[in-house]
Order: structure tokens, then C-alpha cells, then sequence
């Protein structure tokens, strides 16, 4: 074959020859290779999996790339060495700490626990399933009764499981001789927790067992840990009541579970185990970062001045703009128009904008124009937003091509400045602003010396994979065949990055070219491409073929339609 002038035809068939028919199956990285590892522990790459299968669905595909595994494993390392400075300070040890993480403790015993009951004791006689089958028959008026019968325990499931809970829970509160005081709810002020004072006392929840007392203090504790969106909801008399109750419920169950030997149970223990590493890491994270951080006053107002840009109003321009099929008109109507400004005759210049230009629409008026290099109603168009910054309001810009390939001029009608909002309206935005900005820059230079102090070594290249370049190209061809073309491209880097000896790197750099050009429809990134391949293989089967499209490209033509077959 002539490679000077080829087919469609003939550059798809480059896939096939570029590939190859026998699949090949990727070897695994076993589960024992170590990925990292730190002063007395390790990371392998089970580890990585098994994290991998803790992510939701929806997720998974992300973090299953090299570069999500990466970035799980900088996860997992940043976790290992926050766990060991957590350590190093008897973070757990804390008697503060314990207190703080009793409730979930007793949170996670009462689902399991709950789970366990409902596994064991749940069940429905044949009675009750027929019973609700006639009530309902119009429902299943096609099925026989054998044919619905699990439709309907299902149905009546979580009804009898409520029904269930419920009667243990009050079975329990008999059984601790549990009470709650509804009276002194009212009196709480969550709002301002140091005016329950004369109150701090007063017991909320009572029973035989001392454990489950709490007083108003202990709530007012408990209240203070929680995330401010939860604090709000517990405002109102009903919301504080329903927490309270929630909280006895979780009591009396988490007191029955460990009596029933539930502190044993393998679930309960790892959750728990994982609950104290959790509070662990927020604790030394705060302890380490956050309380690291000035907050005060002066440092907020500080930051307000430096940033000022952040806390003000966006800056906009409201413009008229015309519009044209080619250089000639737009000159000629600028000058039109330029005249009609002078004499102010603001409806002749709509009338010109109406009969000639190309964006007639509201008179040509596009407004709020930031400076984000967008265009209300063309979208991104970089050149065009700097002409609109860029051009005195009291004067007519200069004619351009806009990217819709239309030359373009502009008037600006409305010209409105940035204004900075008051620092005492915007306090509490600039602290949280400042926070999130400086915590980054800590917990970045605190993860750096943590990473010296635990002697963190980190080994990505371990997680790679390195198929032969056999198998990239046919991962490269089925993902075409599934017009999945970014992953095609995406095994051509593989092989370009990793065999690179002038034969499978040059077959995949062309047709990695050929993919942006036919296929993705990326002229720049193609002609880019084409332009390296040619640099880095000036001899070659292909190089003509090459030219060939980067030049049909640059013309800006249909390279496909226009080329001949040739065969000699």
C-alpha cells in the first residue's frame, strides 16, 4: 500500500492492524504487596482493596483507576500516621474522650442489637398474612394467595417490626424503671446554655441504674458535641423531647445488649474499634490544626482587607453589541453607528441592529458580563470578555471575531463597580473563609511532619499493572468498538508511557491523533499530536499518512470525505 494517500476505509483498518485478536488477562497485584509502609506498620495492597470495597457504588469506578488508588492510598497513609500522633498524645485514654464518644458507642450497640432481635423473633403466622390478604383484596385480586404471600410479608414487615421494637422498649423502661421529667424540657434554653444555671442539675432522664440518669448538664454536654445543623433542630419542645426519648431508647437496649453478652459479639467489636480510630482522628486533627489556627478578631478583620476582592459585589457590564457576516459590513456599520452615538438617536441605532445584525435579539443588549471569560448567549469565549474589560466605557470598541467566527463591536451601556460588603455583616463568612483557607495550608505542613516523624515511604508504582503492549491495544480496540474513545486513549498513553521502543508507542501516538481528529472531533488537540509525531518520528510507515491529516486538519478540512484510495 501507498501510504501517501489513504481510505477511511484503510485508516480504520489501522485498528485492526494495530491490534491483536487473542485476549489476554490482566495480572493482579497480590493482596501481600506492601504500597507503604511506616514507623512499625505497613500498608499493603489488600488494604487499598479492601477500602475500595467499602466505597459506595457510584464512587467505586473513580477510585478502581491507578490514579484513584493513589489517591485512597495517600488516604489511608494520612489516616495511619494522624492514628499514631493520636496515640503518641493518649488521645484515647482522655477522660474527656471516652465521654465524648459513649453515646455512639451505645448508638451502634442498639442497631446491631436491634438487627439481632428482629433477625430472631420476627415471624408471621399464616393468619395474619391471610387476614391482610382479604383486607386487601382489590390489591391482589390476580394472585392467588400462594402467589402474593411474600408480596405481603414484606408489606407487613415493617409494621410488625416497629410494633415489635416498641414492646421491647417498653418491656426495658419497666425493666429499669426508667422515667423522663417532660416538665423541665420546657425550661431548657438551648439557645443560651448558660442561663440553665439554676437548673443544671435537674434530672431529665431517671431509672434504677445510674448510668442511664441524665441531667440537664449532662444534655447541655452532649448538645455541644453535636453538629450545628442537629443543634438547631433540638430548639423546640418537640424536637428536644424526641431527642431525649431517642436517647433513653438507645440506653435501655445498649444496657439489655451488654447483658446479654453483646460486648463479645465480632461486629460490635470491630464498629466500636472503628468508632474510637474515628474520634481519634477528629481529635488529634482539631488539636493539631484547628486549635493551631488565630481566629481572633484582629486576624479575621486582617484577612477581610487582604481578600476584600472575596467579600465584595462582582463587577459587571451591561453592553450593546452588533454583529456581522464579514469584515467590510462591520467596519461599514460602525461608523454608522458611531455617528448615531454622537447624536444620541438611540432608536435608529435599534432599527440598524434589527435590519443588518446578526444578533437582533433585545436590541443587541447582553447583560451582566463578568469578567470569567463567558458570554451571555455564546458561552466561553475568552477574547470576547477581555475586548469587554478591556474597551472605555465612553467609547466604541474595536471590531473582532468573536469565537462563533462573526465580526463583532460593542458599545457599554451600564458599567458596574465591585463594592465591598460591610465587615460586620460578612464576620462570620470571612472566619469560615479564613478557617478553611489556613486550615488547608496547616494540615498540609502538619501531614509533611508527621510524614518525617513516622518515617512515611510511599511505593504507588507498586500498584501498577505493566501489561504487554498487546494487551493495551486490544483493551484500546474493544474500547472503540464500545465508542468508549477516552478510554481507547487512555490504554494508547499506557502504551506510549511504558513501551517506548519506536514501533508500539509510534503505532499508538498516531492513532491516538487519529481518535481526537475523526472521533472526538478535537481539531487543536489532534493537529498537536500530529505535530509531535512527526517530531519524534520523522522516518516511518506512517509519517506520510500523518501529514497528510495534519495538513487536512489545519485547512480545516473534512480529511475522511477528501482523500482517495490508492492502492499500488
Amino acid at each position: 500500500m501507498n501510504h501517501r494517500i489513504i481510505s477511511k476505509r484503510a485508516i480504520i483498518t489501522l485498528v485492526a492492524i494495530f491490534t491483536f485478536m487473542s485476549l489476554f488477562a490482566a495480572t493482579e497485584i497480590a493482596d501481600s504487596i506492601t504500597v507503604a509502609d511506616y514507623q512499625g506498620g505497613k500498608i499493603t495492597m489488600g488494604d487499598i482493596n479492601e477500602r475500595l470495597s467499602q466505597i459506595q457504588p457510584m464512587y467505586k469506578s473513580k477510585f478502581s483507576t491507578f490514579e484513584g488508588k493513589k489517591e485512597l492510598l495517600d488516604m489511608i497513609c494520612t489516616e495511619e500516621i494522624f492514628y499514631l500522633e493520636a496515640l503518641a498524645q493518649n488521645i484515647i485514654e482522655q477522660d474527656d474522650f471516652k465521654k465524648r464518644i459513649v453515646d455512639q458507642v451505645k448508638t451502634a450497640y442498639f442497631s446491631e442489637y436491634r438487627k439481632q432481635l428482629l433477625k430472631t423473633d420476627i415471624s408471621f403466622t399464616i393468619e395474619e398474612k391471610k387476614a391482610y390478604f382479604a383486607e386487601n383484596h382489590e390489591q391482589y385480586k390476580d394472585s392467588t394467595f400462594e402467589e402474593a404471600e411474600k408480596m405481603i410479608e414484606a408489606k407487613l414487615k415493617p409494621e410488625k417490626e416497629n410494633a415489635f421494637i416498641e414492646e421491647k422498649k417498653q418491656e426495658l423502661f419497666n425493666k429499669f424503671n426508667l422515667q423522663i421529667n417532660y416538665d423541665i424540657l420546657t425550661n431548657i434554653n438551648i439557645a443560651a446554655p448558660d442561663s440553665n444555671e439554676t437548673i443544671i442539675n435537674e434530672k431529665i432522664i431517671s431509672s434504677s441504674d445510674p448510668e442511664i440518669d441524665r441531667s440537664v448538664g449532662d444534655l447541655l454536654y452532649i448538645i455541644n458535641t453535636l453538629p450545628k445543623r442537629t443543634q438547631g433542630s433540638l430548639h423546640s419542645v418537640e424536637g428536644l423531647t424526641h431527642y431525649i426519648e431517642e436517647l433513653a431508647n438507645i440506653d435501655v437496649f445498649y444496657l439489655d445488649a451488654l447483658e446479654k453478652g453483646f460486648d463479645k459479639n465480632p461486629e460490635i467489636i470491630t464498629i466500636v474499634n472503628q468508632i474510637e480510630r474515628n474520634m481519634a482522628l477528629r481529635t488529634v486533627y482539631n488539636v493539631l490544626v484547628v486549635d493551631a489556627i488565630d481566629t481572633s478578631e484582629e486576624k479575621v478583620k486582617e484577612y477581610y482587607n487582604n481578600n476584600i476582592k472575596e467579600f465584595s459585589t462582582l463587577a459587571y457590564r451591561n453592553i450593546q453589541t452588533f454583529g456581522f457576516d464579514t469584515k467590510k459590513t462591520a467596519k461599514k456599520m460602525r461608523t454608522k453607528v458611531k455617528k448615531l452615538i454622537k447624536k444620541q438617536k438611540n432608536e435608529e441605532i435599534n432599527a440598524l441592529i434589527a435590519e443588518n445584525s446578526v444578533y437582533p435579539t433585545k436590541d443587541g443588549i447582553l447583560n451582566h458580563i463578568y469578567d470569567n471569560g463567558i458570554i451571555p448567549g455564546i458561552g466561553k469565549d475568552q477574547v470576547y470578555c477581555d475586548k469587554v474589560w478591556d474597551t472605555d466605557p465612553e467609547k466604541l470598541s474595536e471590531i473582532f471575531q468573536n469565537s462563533k467566527e462573526k465580526y463583532v463591536f460593542f458599545r457599554i451601556i451600564e458599567d458596574v463597580v465591585a463594592t465591598a460588603k460591610p465587615f460586620e455583616e460578612e464576620k462570620g463568612k470571612v472566619k469560615n473563609t479564613l478557617m478553611k483557607t489556613l486550615s488547608k495550608e496547616k494540615f498540609d505542613n502538619v501531614k509533611k511532619e508527621l510524614e518525617i516523624k513516622y518515617a512515611l515511604n510511599v511505593y504507588p508504582d507498586k500498584m501498577i499493572v505493566k501489561l504487554s503492549a498487546e494487551e493495551y491495544f486490544n483493551k484500546a480496540e474493544a474500547a472503540q468498538k464500545r465508542r468508549r474513545f477516552s478510554d481507547a486513549i487512555f490504554y494508547y498513553d499506557e502504551v506510549i508511557k511504558y513501551h517506548k521502543n519506536n514501533t508500539d508507542d509510534y503505532k499508538a501516538m498516531f492513532m491516538k491523533g487519529f481518535l481526537y481528529a475523526e472521533e472526538l472531533k478535537d481539531k487543536d488537540k489532534a493537529i498537536e499530536i500530529f505535530e509531535k509525531f512527526l517530531e519524534l518520528y520523522p522516518e516511518g510507515d506512517l509519517r506520510e499518512s500523518a501529514q497528510y491529516m495534519l495538513s487536512s486538519l489545519q485547512n480545516d478540512k473534512d480529511m475522511i470525505d477528501s482523500i482517495e484510495f490508492e492502492d499500488k
